[in-house]
């Protein structure tokens, strides 16, 4: 290879040299410009399995909401009053309600309890639902400091993964299929801070 040129190989395997000015040697797959075009085969390509990426994020949260339905049938029977507010906190008075109920049944149903926590802590992260950050200040009544600590790690850890993973791989597909062009644009935009 000489000096100031970049190999590189194409998609049909064919050498092709470029010339590069100062420093840009350093560039990875396709030539500059001709990554327009590749990303728009990306986007087409990943656009393809949109719809079975949706049918998988709806029978994941299908699946979600219905363990969800079970803790909630395995709690221990409510009285209508503590029913009304055996809800995801909104707000701090809501945060305080169910403190209450659940401070007074922590005792007796303690696996109950934190079994019906964790589940809707990484629930609630999972899916971007508000309410996370309640149950990270509940978990402070309810507990010991050092299994507060680490009750919300492990469910904002175990949260936040899962819902990284929900959306790269599901995510990836819908976005090329509803917004080809902004995603090509955004990717050409990524490649070329990369490149600097």
């Amino acid at each position: 290879m000489a000096k100031g040129r970049v190999v590189e190989r194409s998609s049909t395997e064919a050498l092709h040299t470029t010339p590069v000015r100062d420093g840009a040697a350093r560039t990875r797959g396709p030539a500059a410009s001709g990554s327009g075009d590749h990303l728009k085969e990306k986007a087409w390509a990943e656009a393809g399995s949109a719809r079975m990426s949706l049918l998988i994020l709806v029978s994941i949260f299908l699946s979600a909401a219905f363990v969800m339905f079970l803790v909630y049938k395995n709690f221990p029977q409510l009285s209508e009053e503590e029913r009304v507010n055996m809800k995801v906190p909104r707000d701090m008075d809501d945060a305080k309600a169910l403190g209450k109920i659940l401070s007074k049944y922590k005792d007796t149903f303690y696996v109950q309890v934190l079994v019906a926590y964790f589940a809707t802590y990484i629930f609630l992260q999972t899916f971007a639902i508000p309410g996370s950050i309640f149950l990270s200040i509940l978990s402070g009544f309810l507990y010991p400091f050092p299994l507060a600590l680490f009750l919300v790690c492990l469910c904002s850890g175990l949260g936040a993964s899962f819902c990284y993973m929900l959306s790269y791989l599901v995510g990836r597909p819908v976005v090329y299929k509803y917004l080809t062009e902004k995603a090509v644009k955004w990717s050409q935009q990524v490649l070329h801070l990369h490149l600097l």
